[in-house]
């Protein structure tokens, strides 16, 4: 009887954790030669308002790969929800005879020209760790930049580290409006792939020009003891890929 009683309240609790975090679902798609992604995702908008409604997700932004990345995708698609069980797709969903009924033109485009518009080439999912941001900036379609950086952590001391040094450093750069949002999120799914990083980092930006402004670092001087955290929070990871993108879509509460 302990043993279920201990069971039950371990239960609860996970579920109380889950229920105070949020989960970043990451789609790559390649878009197939001579297709249009984006307009196949205005097709798609309804069915993410909808799931918004059910209150399955709260934010949802599609951002296109800029010239200059060398990866295998065109596309990456970030969708927020409340629980990894959501996260998965085994969680709360949508009738989609329901749907169907609503919206059946958009229901015709997306049965009839997603599979031949693009491939899922991977997705992940993360569980959002820290995040900084200024409370009035938005994302904008055409104009917001994102710059995500895959990380591979050393040791166990590197996300303390790195959230240390966001909240003084990063949170500056915000004050200063050189910079919109940071956030980082750890990899807890994977499709049962195994990944060559542990964390990304992303940095939103208003725009290319913020994003060079932010690049210079605005008047940061570093005290010795500073300095000697940073050295040691470069020991903790390895930067593996860093990717530019920008917003072509976003719905969010």
């Amino acid at each position: 009887m302990k043993k279920i009683i201990l069971s039950i309240v371990i239960l609860i609790t996970v579920m109380s954790v889950n229920a105070q975090q949020s989960y970043l679902k990451l789609e790559f798609m390649k878009v197939l030669p001579g297709q249009d992604y984006e307009k196949l995702e205005q097709s798609w908008i309804n069915y993410h308002k909808e799931l918004m409604k059910a209150g399955i997700i709260d934010m949802h932004r599609i951002w296109k790969v800029l010239p200059g990345n060398n990866v295998d995708y065109d596309y990456i698609v970030s969708t927020s929800f409340n629980n990894y069980a959501d996260a998965l797709g085994i969680g709360k969903s949508i009738s989609i005879d329901d749907f169907k009924a609503k919206y059946p033109e958009d229901y015709k485009v997306m049965a009839s020209t997603t599979s031949s518009t693009r491939t899922m080439v991977r997705q992940m999912i993360f569980n959002v760790d820290f995040g900084l941001s200024n409370p009035e900036s938005a994302v904008v379609p055409g104009k917001s930049v994102l710059n995500l950086i895959f990380v591979k952590s050393k040791n166990s001391k590197y996300e303390n580290a790195e959230i240390k040094f966001s909240k003084k450093w990063h949170q500056y750069l915000i004050d200063k409006k050189q910079k919109d949002g940071f956030y980082i999120s750890n990899v807890v799914g994977s499709n049962g792939i195994d990944v060559e990083y542990s964390h990304i980092l992303s940095h939103i930006y208003k725009n290319i020009d913020q994003m060079t402004m932010s690049s210079k670092g605005a008047d940061i001087k570093f005290t010795a003891a500073e300095q000697a955290e940073l050295d040691a929070l470069v020991t903790y990871r390895d930067l593996k890929k860093s990717l530019l993108l920008l917003n072509v879509m976003n719905l969010e509460k």
